[in-house]
Protein backbone atom coordinates (compact mmCIF):
# COMPACT_ATOMS: atom_id res chain seq x y z
CA UNK A 1 0.00 0.00 0.00
CA UNK A 2 1.55 3.57 -1.03
CA UNK A 3 -0.27 6.85 0.24
CA UNK A 4 -0.23 9.65 -2.57
CA UNK A 5 -1.00 13.08 -1.13
CA UNK A 6 -2.61 16.03 -3.18
CA UNK A 7 -1.82 19.06 -1.42
CA UNK A 8 -4.02 22.79 -1.22
CA UNK A 9 -2.94 26.09 -2.24
CA UNK A 10 -0.07 28.13 -0.99
CA UNK A 11 2.54 26.08 -0.71
CA UNK A 12 4.60 27.84 -3.73
CA UNK A 13 7.29 28.13 -0.79
CA UNK A 14 8.14 24.36 -0.28
CA UNK A 15 8.67 21.23 -2.05
CA UNK A 16 7.88 17.72 -2.17
CA UNK A 17 10.34 16.30 -0.47
CA UNK A 18 9.69 18.67 2.77
CA UNK A 19 5.92 18.56 1.75
CA UNK A 20 5.79 14.10 1.93
CA UNK A 21 7.92 14.43 5.58
CA UNK A 22 5.26 16.53 6.93
CA UNK A 23 2.62 14.66 5.83
CA UNK A 24 4.21 11.88 6.92
CA UNK A 25 5.33 12.87 10.20
CA UNK A 26 1.18 13.38 10.89
CA UNK A 27 -0.05 10.61 10.14
CA UNK A 28 2.82 8.08 12.08
CA UNK A 29 1.19 10.43 15.00
CA UNK A 30 -2.24 10.12 14.30
CA UNK A 31 -1.74 5.72 13.40
CA UNK A 32 -0.10 5.40 16.63
CA UNK A 33 -1.96 7.71 18.86
CA UNK A 34 -5.32 5.22 17.94
CA UNK A 35 -3.65 2.42 16.76
CA UNK A 36 -0.37 1.94 19.00
CA UNK A 37 2.91 2.31 18.64
CA UNK A 38 3.48 -1.16 16.33
CA UNK A 39 1.50 0.21 13.96
CA UNK A 40 3.18 -0.09 10.50
CA UNK A 41 3.04 3.52 8.91
CA UNK A 42 2.97 2.56 4.60
CA UNK A 43 5.12 4.91 2.49
CA UNK A 44 3.57 8.24 1.40
CA UNK A 45 4.35 10.85 -1.18
CA UNK A 46 2.86 14.19 -1.94
CA UNK A 47 2.14 14.85 -5.69
CA UNK A 48 3.60 18.71 -5.92
CA UNK A 49 2.66 21.65 -7.94
CA UNK A 50 2.73 24.29 -5.63
CA UNK A 51 5.80 25.97 -8.06
CA UNK A 52 3.57 26.11 -10.83
CA UNK A 53 1.68 29.26 -8.48
CA UNK A 54 5.04 30.69 -7.83
CA UNK A 55 5.48 34.39 -8.82
CA UNK A 56 7.74 34.55 -12.10
CA UNK A 57 10.25 37.51 -10.59
CA UNK A 58 10.73 36.22 -7.62
CA UNK A 59 11.00 32.51 -8.44
CA UNK A 60 12.81 32.24 -11.91
CA UNK A 61 14.95 33.64 -14.24
CA UNK A 62 14.00 36.21 -17.15
CA UNK A 63 14.70 33.49 -19.46
CA UNK A 64 12.59 30.64 -18.37
CA UNK A 65 8.88 31.21 -19.82
CA UNK A 66 7.19 28.47 -18.18
CA UNK A 67 3.95 29.94 -17.61
CA UNK A 68 2.83 30.64 -13.89
CA UNK A 69 0.15 32.19 -12.28
CA UNK A 70 0.37 35.45 -10.47
CA UNK A 71 -2.45 36.56 -7.78
CA UNK A 72 -1.40 40.23 -9.23
CA UNK A 73 -3.11 39.10 -12.73
CA UNK A 74 -5.99 40.87 -13.23
CA UNK A 75 -9.58 39.80 -13.24
CA UNK A 76 -10.98 37.91 -16.39
CA UNK A 77 -15.45 38.72 -16.60
CA UNK A 78 -15.43 35.03 -16.26
CA UNK A 79 -13.10 34.65 -13.41
CA UNK A 80 -15.03 37.70 -11.35
CA UNK A 81 -18.59 35.98 -12.24
CA UNK A 82 -16.61 32.75 -10.55
CA UNK A 83 -15.23 34.67 -7.43
CA UNK A 84 -18.58 36.91 -7.03
CA UNK A 85 -20.52 33.72 -6.90
CA UNK A 86 -18.65 31.61 -4.78
CA UNK A 87 -18.07 34.60 -2.03
CA UNK A 88 -22.06 35.06 -1.95
CA UNK A 89 -22.18 31.97 -0.25
CA UNK A 90 -20.11 33.54 2.76
CA UNK A 91 -22.10 36.98 3.09
CA UNK A 92 -24.51 37.88 5.30
CA UNK A 93 -27.95 37.30 4.49
CA UNK A 94 -29.85 40.84 3.24
CA UNK A 95 -27.00 42.91 3.04
CA UNK A 96 -26.38 44.42 -0.19
CA UNK A 97 -22.56 44.18 -1.43
CA UNK A 98 -22.78 47.07 -3.62
CA UNK A 99 -23.77 49.68 -0.34
CA UNK A 100 -20.39 48.90 1.32
CA UNK A 101 -17.26 50.99 1.14
CA UNK A 102 -14.09 49.26 -0.24
CA UNK A 103 -12.16 52.14 1.67
CA UNK A 104 -11.80 49.37 4.93
CA UNK A 105 -9.76 47.03 2.79
CA UNK A 106 -6.91 48.83 3.55
CA UNK A 107 -3.46 48.94 1.33
CA UNK A 108 -1.85 45.75 0.34
CA UNK A 109 -4.09 43.93 -1.23
CA UNK A 110 -3.44 43.61 -5.23
CA UNK A 111 -6.07 45.79 -7.41
CA UNK A 112 -9.28 43.84 -7.51
CA UNK A 113 -12.51 45.06 -9.41
CA UNK A 114 -15.11 47.17 -6.95
CA UNK A 115 -17.97 44.57 -6.60
CA UNK A 116 -14.70 42.20 -5.68
CA UNK A 117 -13.90 44.23 -2.97
CA UNK A 118 -17.20 44.97 -1.64
CA UNK A 119 -17.93 41.18 -1.84
CA UNK A 120 -14.95 40.46 0.55
CA UNK A 121 -15.97 43.07 2.65
CA UNK A 122 -19.01 41.16 3.13
CA UNK A 123 -17.46 38.12 3.58
CA UNK A 124 -15.84 40.04 6.25
CA UNK A 125 -19.20 41.21 7.76
CA UNK A 126 -19.94 37.62 8.22
CA UNK A 127 -16.94 35.66 9.58
CA UNK A 128 -14.49 38.30 10.71
CA UNK A 129 -12.15 41.20 9.58
CA UNK A 130 -9.88 39.70 6.85
CA UNK A 131 -11.39 36.51 6.33
CA UNK A 132 -12.93 37.65 3.07
CA UNK A 133 -9.41 38.18 1.92
CA UNK A 134 -8.21 35.27 2.37
CA UNK A 135 -10.90 33.33 0.94
CA UNK A 136 -10.30 35.82 -2.47
CA UNK A 137 -6.91 33.88 -2.60
CA UNK A 138 -7.88 30.40 -1.93
CA UNK A 139 -11.35 31.26 -4.53
CA UNK A 140 -8.99 32.26 -7.11
CA UNK A 141 -6.51 29.41 -7.42
CA UNK A 142 -9.42 26.97 -7.35
CA UNK A 143 -10.54 29.55 -10.20
CA UNK A 144 -7.01 28.98 -11.87
CA UNK A 145 -7.19 25.30 -12.14
CA UNK A 146 -10.44 24.84 -13.40
CA UNK A 147 -9.93 27.20 -15.95
CA UNK A 148 -6.45 28.18 -17.33
CA UNK A 149 -4.16 26.03 -18.67
CA UNK A 150 -1.90 25.83 -15.46
CA UNK A 151 -4.86 23.07 -14.58
CA UNK A 152 -2.86 20.72 -17.21
CA UNK A 153 0.50 21.33 -16.26
CA UNK A 154 -1.36 20.45 -12.21
CA UNK A 155 -2.79 16.97 -13.63
CA UNK A 156 0.59 15.90 -15.12
CA UNK A 157 1.99 16.61 -11.88
CA UNK A 158 -0.27 14.81 -10.09
CA UNK A 159 -0.29 11.76 -12.94
CA UNK A 160 3.20 10.41 -11.91
CA UNK A 161 2.02 9.28 -8.44
CA UNK A 162 -1.42 8.52 -9.18
CA UNK A 163 -0.67 6.06 -11.88
CA UNK A 164 2.23 4.69 -9.25
CA UNK A 165 1.93 0.67 -9.71
CA UNK A 166 0.07 -1.35 -6.94
CA UNK A 167 -3.08 -0.28 -4.54
CA UNK A 168 -3.08 2.86 -3.65
CA UNK A 169 -4.61 5.05 -1.04
CA UNK A 170 -5.09 9.17 -1.86
CA UNK A 171 -5.13 11.50 0.51
CA UNK A 172 -6.40 15.20 -0.95
CA UNK A 173 -6.64 18.16 0.97
CA UNK A 174 -8.59 21.56 0.15
CA UNK A 175 -7.96 22.17 -3.49
CA UNK A 176 -6.06 18.95 -3.87
CA UNK A 177 -9.63 17.62 -3.24
CA UNK A 178 -10.85 19.19 -6.18
CA UNK A 179 -7.96 17.79 -8.27
CA UNK A 180 -8.15 14.56 -6.97
CA UNK A 181 -12.09 14.29 -7.75
CA UNK A 182 -11.75 16.03 -11.32
CA UNK A 183 -8.74 13.70 -12.19
CA UNK A 184 -10.38 10.22 -10.88
CA UNK A 185 -13.23 10.94 -13.06
CA UNK A 186 -11.67 12.00 -16.63
CA UNK A 187 -11.73 9.17 -18.69
CA UNK A 188 -8.30 10.60 -19.89
CA UNK A 189 -6.80 10.14 -16.40
CA UNK A 190 -8.97 7.79 -14.85
CA UNK A 191 -7.49 5.89 -11.25
CA UNK A 192 -5.09 4.77 -13.21
CA UNK A 193 -4.11 1.05 -14.68
CA UNK A 194 -4.06 -1.07 -11.03
CA UNK A 195 -6.93 1.42 -9.91
CA UNK A 196 -7.42 2.92 -6.41
CA UNK A 197 -8.48 1.46 -2.50
CA UNK A 198 -9.60 4.97 -1.29
CA UNK A 199 -10.03 8.08 -1.73
CA UNK A 200 -9.74 10.75 1.66
CA UNK A 201 -10.60 14.37 0.85
CA UNK A 202 -9.90 16.56 3.74
CA UNK A 203 -11.25 20.43 4.38
CA UNK A 204 -12.97 19.84 0.64
CA UNK A 205 -14.62 22.70 -1.28
CA UNK A 206 -16.37 20.56 -3.99
CA UNK A 207 -19.87 21.42 -2.27
CA UNK A 208 -19.34 24.85 -3.83
CA UNK A 209 -22.11 25.03 -6.28
CA UNK A 210 -19.45 26.76 -8.54
CA UNK A 211 -16.88 24.21 -8.20
CA UNK A 212 -19.47 21.35 -9.32
CA UNK A 213 -20.59 23.66 -12.31
CA UNK A 214 -16.78 23.94 -13.67
CA UNK A 215 -16.46 19.83 -13.55
CA UNK A 216 -19.71 19.27 -15.58
CA UNK A 217 -20.77 18.20 -12.52
CA UNK A 218 -24.45 19.68 -11.45
CA UNK A 219 -25.91 16.61 -10.16
CA UNK A 220 -24.74 14.36 -7.32
CA UNK A 221 -20.89 13.55 -7.13
CA UNK A 222 -19.52 9.88 -7.60
CA UNK A 223 -16.80 8.42 -8.22
CA UNK A 224 -15.65 5.40 -10.09
CA UNK A 225 -17.11 1.83 -8.84
CA UNK A 226 -14.97 0.30 -5.94
CA UNK A 227 -13.30 3.55 -4.20
CA UNK A 228 -13.75 3.95 -0.87
CA UNK A 229 -14.07 7.66 -0.06
CA UNK A 230 -13.86 9.19 3.40
CA UNK A 231 -14.54 13.18 3.70
CA UNK A 232 -13.29 14.83 6.81
CA UNK A 233 -14.58 18.51 7.52
CA UNK A 234 -13.09 20.32 10.56
CA UNK A 235 -15.45 22.59 13.11
CA UNK A 236 -14.76 25.90 11.78
CA UNK A 237 -13.50 25.12 8.70
CA UNK A 238 -14.80 28.38 5.88
CA UNK A 239 -13.28 26.00 3.19
CA UNK A 240 -14.96 22.91 3.74
CA UNK A 241 -18.41 24.20 5.38
CA UNK A 242 -20.81 21.51 6.52
CA UNK A 243 -19.32 18.77 4.68
CA UNK A 244 -19.97 16.61 1.66
CA UNK A 245 -22.81 14.74 2.13
CA UNK A 246 -25.50 17.03 1.00
CA UNK A 247 -23.79 16.56 -2.40
CA UNK A 248 -21.79 13.25 -2.64
CA UNK A 249 -24.44 10.56 -1.57
CA UNK A 250 -21.65 7.52 -1.15
CA UNK A 251 -19.29 9.75 0.78
CA UNK A 252 -18.71 8.89 4.77
CA UNK A 253 -18.42 12.52 5.83
CA UNK A 254 -16.88 12.60 9.75
CA UNK A 255 -17.41 15.93 11.62
CA UNK A 256 -13.68 16.48 13.52
CA UNK A 257 -11.93 18.98 15.64
CA UNK A 258 -8.75 20.91 14.49
CA UNK A 259 -9.03 23.62 17.08
CA UNK A 260 -10.17 27.04 16.98
CA UNK A 261 -6.80 28.59 14.81
CA UNK A 262 -6.80 27.83 11.26
CA UNK A 263 -8.43 24.44 11.53
CA UNK A 264 -7.80 24.44 7.49
CA UNK A 265 -4.77 23.06 8.30
CA UNK A 266 -3.47 19.79 6.64
CA UNK A 267 -1.64 18.37 9.16
CA UNK A 268 -4.38 18.38 11.62
CA UNK A 269 -6.40 16.47 9.70
CA UNK A 270 -3.75 14.04 8.82
CA UNK A 271 -3.39 13.18 12.29
CA UNK A 272 -7.62 12.52 12.86
CA UNK A 273 -8.48 9.20 13.80
CA UNK A 274 -11.24 9.14 11.02
CA UNK A 275 -8.62 8.80 8.44
CA UNK A 276 -5.75 6.64 10.39
CA UNK A 277 -8.90 3.95 11.05
CA UNK A 278 -9.14 4.02 6.86
CA UNK A 279 -5.61 3.46 6.42
CA UNK A 280 -5.44 0.72 8.77
CA UNK A 281 -8.64 -1.26 7.50
CA UNK A 282 -7.26 -0.26 3.74
CA UNK A 283 -3.61 -1.30 4.27
CA UNK A 284 -5.16 -4.89 5.91
CA UNK A 285 -7.62 -5.39 3.34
Amino acid sequence: MHIVGIHGIWQGNTNAVKLSADWAGALTKGLRTHHGPACPIPPLTVAYYGNLFRTPSKRLGAQDATPLVDDADPFTDQEEAFVLDTLALYAPPGLDPEQLQTETLGPGIPYIPRPVAQAVIAVDHKIGRDMGRRLLGFVRQVYRYLHHDIGERIRAEVRTELHRPGPRLVIAHSLGSVIAFDMLTREDTGPGPDGLTALATCGSPLAWPTIRHSLGQDGALELPDGIDWLNLHAAGDLVAQSGLAAVAPAVRDELVRNGITDPHTAVRYLEKQPLADLIVRTTTA
